[in-house]
Protein backbone atom coordinates (compact mmCIF):
# COMPACT_ATOMS: atom_id res chain seq x y z
CA UNK A 1 0.00 0.00 0.00
CA UNK A 2 1.53 3.52 -1.01
CA UNK A 3 2.48 5.58 2.00
CA UNK A 4 0.12 8.75 1.93
CA UNK A 5 2.19 11.45 1.06
CA UNK A 6 4.04 13.61 3.53
CA UNK A 7 1.79 16.82 4.81
CA UNK A 8 2.88 20.01 3.73
CA UNK A 9 3.20 23.60 5.84
CA UNK A 10 0.70 25.34 4.90
CA UNK A 11 1.16 28.72 3.39
CA UNK A 12 0.72 30.99 6.72
CA UNK A 13 3.46 28.61 7.94
CA UNK A 14 5.70 28.97 5.44
CA UNK A 15 5.50 32.90 5.35
CA UNK A 16 5.94 33.03 8.78
CA UNK A 17 9.24 30.73 8.94
CA UNK A 18 10.76 32.60 6.06
CA UNK A 19 9.87 35.94 7.36
CA UNK A 20 11.06 34.89 11.11
CA UNK A 21 14.51 33.82 9.09
CA UNK A 22 14.74 36.51 7.03
CA UNK A 23 13.86 39.06 9.75
CA UNK A 24 16.61 37.95 12.26
CA UNK A 25 19.46 37.50 9.77
CA UNK A 26 19.19 40.74 8.08
CA UNK A 27 17.06 42.69 10.16
CA UNK A 28 12.73 43.70 10.16
CA UNK A 29 14.24 47.41 8.73
CA UNK A 30 15.74 45.69 6.14
CA UNK A 31 13.48 43.34 4.83
CA UNK A 32 10.61 43.93 2.77
CA UNK A 33 6.98 42.27 1.97
CA UNK A 34 8.48 41.55 -1.63
CA UNK A 35 11.78 39.78 -0.67
CA UNK A 36 9.40 37.97 2.17
CA UNK A 37 6.86 36.97 -1.10
CA UNK A 38 9.75 35.70 -3.24
CA UNK A 39 11.75 33.95 -0.61
CA UNK A 40 8.79 32.04 0.92
CA UNK A 41 7.15 31.33 -2.79
CA UNK A 42 3.88 32.17 -2.03
CA UNK A 43 1.42 34.58 -4.02
CA UNK A 44 1.32 37.88 -3.04
CA UNK A 45 -2.92 37.98 -2.57
CA UNK A 46 -2.24 34.67 -0.26
CA UNK A 47 0.06 36.77 2.17
CA UNK A 48 -2.09 39.46 1.96
CA UNK A 49 -4.89 36.98 2.57
CA UNK A 50 -3.15 36.12 6.23
CA UNK A 51 -1.14 39.67 6.86
CA UNK A 52 -2.71 42.72 6.41
CA UNK A 53 0.60 44.53 6.40
CA UNK A 54 4.35 43.74 6.98
CA UNK A 55 3.73 44.78 10.61
CA UNK A 56 1.20 42.04 11.14
CA UNK A 57 3.99 39.63 9.87
CA UNK A 58 6.66 41.04 12.44
CA UNK A 59 3.88 40.60 15.41
CA UNK A 60 3.22 36.87 14.79
CA UNK A 61 6.80 36.38 13.83
CA UNK A 62 7.50 38.06 17.45
CA UNK A 63 4.35 35.41 19.21
CA UNK A 64 5.73 32.45 17.29
CA UNK A 65 9.37 32.95 18.71
CA UNK A 66 7.73 33.42 22.32
CA UNK A 67 6.20 30.40 22.48
CA UNK A 68 8.96 28.53 20.96
CA UNK A 69 11.03 30.15 23.79
CA UNK A 70 8.28 29.26 26.68
CA UNK A 71 8.43 25.68 25.39
CA UNK A 72 11.70 25.02 25.17
CA UNK A 73 13.18 26.70 28.78
CA UNK A 74 10.08 24.77 30.08
CA UNK A 75 11.29 21.67 29.28
CA UNK A 76 14.70 22.13 30.33
CA UNK A 77 13.31 23.38 33.70
CA UNK A 78 10.93 20.62 34.01
CA UNK A 79 13.96 17.99 33.49
CA UNK A 80 15.97 18.96 36.37
CA UNK A 81 15.23 18.47 39.78
CA UNK A 82 16.55 20.76 42.41
CA UNK A 83 15.79 24.37 41.99
CA UNK A 84 19.50 25.19 41.51
CA UNK A 85 19.38 22.84 38.94
CA UNK A 86 16.28 24.26 37.20
CA UNK A 87 18.08 27.65 37.10
CA UNK A 88 21.25 26.34 35.55
CA UNK A 89 18.69 23.84 32.80
CA UNK A 90 17.18 27.48 31.71
CA UNK A 91 21.27 29.03 31.03
CA UNK A 92 22.05 25.27 29.49
CA UNK A 93 19.50 26.28 26.92
CA UNK A 94 20.88 29.81 26.34
CA UNK A 95 24.47 28.34 25.97
CA UNK A 96 22.88 26.53 23.10
CA UNK A 97 21.28 29.51 21.34
CA UNK A 98 24.10 31.32 21.98
CA UNK A 99 26.89 28.54 20.39
CA UNK A 100 24.70 28.21 17.36
CA UNK A 101 26.22 29.65 14.32
CA UNK A 102 23.16 31.68 12.85
CA UNK A 103 22.89 33.90 16.46
CA UNK A 104 22.46 37.22 16.15
CA UNK A 105 21.34 38.06 19.38
CA UNK A 106 18.32 38.21 21.35
CA UNK A 107 15.40 37.98 18.59
CA UNK A 108 13.36 40.45 21.34
CA UNK A 109 16.19 42.88 22.05
CA UNK A 110 16.89 43.34 18.23
CA UNK A 111 13.29 43.55 17.38
CA UNK A 112 12.85 46.64 20.43
CA UNK A 113 16.04 48.80 18.93
CA UNK A 114 15.19 48.29 15.14
CA UNK A 115 10.87 48.99 15.82
CA UNK A 116 12.09 52.46 18.32
CA UNK A 117 8.24 52.75 19.50
CA UNK A 118 7.94 51.46 22.60
CA UNK A 119 3.85 51.21 21.93
CA UNK A 120 4.43 49.32 19.01
CA UNK A 121 2.66 45.76 18.92
CA UNK A 122 6.48 44.11 18.51
CA UNK A 123 8.05 46.10 20.99
CA UNK A 124 4.95 45.51 23.87
CA UNK A 125 5.55 41.53 23.22
CA UNK A 126 9.44 41.99 23.27
CA UNK A 127 8.90 43.68 26.83
CA UNK A 128 6.27 41.26 27.38
CA UNK A 129 8.83 38.13 27.01
CA UNK A 130 11.39 40.17 29.44
CA UNK A 131 8.64 40.21 32.22
CA UNK A 132 7.50 36.21 31.60
CA UNK A 133 11.21 35.52 31.57
CA UNK A 134 11.95 37.21 35.07
CA UNK A 135 8.53 35.72 36.17
CA UNK A 136 9.40 31.97 35.13
CA UNK A 137 12.99 32.81 37.15
CA UNK A 138 10.65 34.41 40.64
CA UNK A 139 8.53 31.53 40.57
CA UNK A 140 11.38 28.86 40.93
CA UNK A 141 12.96 31.06 43.58
CA UNK A 142 9.29 30.72 45.63
CA UNK A 143 9.00 27.28 45.28
CA UNK A 144 12.15 26.96 46.59
CA UNK A 145 11.53 29.42 49.41
CA UNK A 146 14.04 31.65 48.66
CA UNK A 147 14.14 35.07 50.15
CA UNK A 148 13.57 38.53 47.74
CA UNK A 149 12.07 35.99 44.53
CA UNK A 150 10.92 39.17 42.69
CA UNK A 151 14.52 40.77 43.00
CA UNK A 152 15.74 37.07 41.99
CA UNK A 153 13.94 36.85 39.41
CA UNK A 154 14.89 40.09 37.70
CA UNK A 155 18.62 39.67 38.57
CA UNK A 156 18.42 36.44 36.39
CA UNK A 157 16.83 38.28 33.64
CA UNK A 158 19.31 41.30 33.55
CA UNK A 159 22.08 38.19 33.83
CA UNK A 160 20.47 37.17 30.85
CA UNK A 161 20.59 39.79 28.45
CA UNK A 162 23.82 40.46 29.65
CA UNK A 163 25.21 37.18 28.35
CA UNK A 164 23.13 37.44 25.09
CA UNK A 165 24.70 40.76 24.44
CA UNK A 166 28.07 39.29 25.70
CA UNK A 167 28.32 36.33 23.51
CA UNK A 168 27.17 38.42 20.23
CA UNK A 169 29.70 41.10 21.03
CA UNK A 170 32.76 38.67 21.57
CA UNK A 171 31.62 36.33 19.01
CA UNK A 172 31.68 33.77 22.31
CA UNK A 173 29.34 31.07 24.19
CA UNK A 174 32.51 32.29 27.40
CA UNK A 175 29.81 35.29 29.15
CA UNK A 176 27.31 32.68 29.94
CA UNK A 177 29.43 30.25 31.66
CA UNK A 178 30.63 33.86 33.61
CA UNK A 179 26.71 34.63 34.14
CA UNK A 180 26.21 30.92 35.92
CA UNK A 181 29.59 31.57 37.91
CA UNK A 182 27.44 35.03 39.15
CA UNK A 183 23.99 33.47 39.05
CA UNK A 184 25.78 30.11 41.19
CA UNK A 185 27.13 32.86 44.01
CA UNK A 186 23.15 34.51 43.45
CA UNK A 187 21.60 31.18 44.45
CA UNK A 188 24.04 29.94 47.32
CA UNK A 189 23.29 33.42 48.72
CA UNK A 190 19.47 32.99 48.57
CA UNK A 191 19.13 29.38 49.69
CA UNK A 192 21.54 30.44 52.63
CA UNK A 193 19.01 33.17 53.71
CA UNK A 194 16.16 31.04 53.13
CA UNK A 195 18.34 28.23 55.67
CA UNK A 196 18.93 31.19 58.13
CA UNK A 197 15.26 32.70 57.94
CA UNK A 198 14.07 28.52 58.26
CA UNK A 199 16.13 28.34 61.89
CA UNK A 200 15.02 32.00 62.95
CA UNK A 201 11.55 30.94 62.42
CA UNK A 202 11.96 27.83 64.13
CA UNK A 203 14.14 28.80 66.96
CA UNK A 204 10.82 31.56 67.20
CA UNK A 205 8.23 28.92 67.06
CA UNK A 206 9.98 26.90 69.49
CA UNK A 207 10.39 30.25 72.17
CA UNK A 208 6.80 30.67 71.44
CA UNK A 209 5.82 26.93 72.42
CA UNK A 210 7.76 27.90 75.51
CA UNK A 211 6.02 30.73 76.35
CA UNK A 212 2.57 28.97 76.01
CA UNK A 213 3.46 25.98 78.06
CA UNK A 214 5.37 28.63 80.71
CA UNK A 215 1.92 30.39 80.92
CA UNK A 216 -0.63 27.39 81.40
CA UNK A 217 1.04 26.50 84.57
Amino acid sequence: MPRPPASQPSAKSRILACASDLFYRKGINHVGINEIIETSGIARMTLYHHFKSKNDIVVAVLEARMTERRDAITHAIDAARSPRDKVMAAFGYLRQIVSTPEFRGCVFINATVELADALHPGAVLSAEQKRRMATCFEQIAREAGWPNPVEFGLQCQLLWDGAIAGAQVNYSADPVGDACKVLDALITARASGALKRGNVRTAHDSNRKKECAHAAR
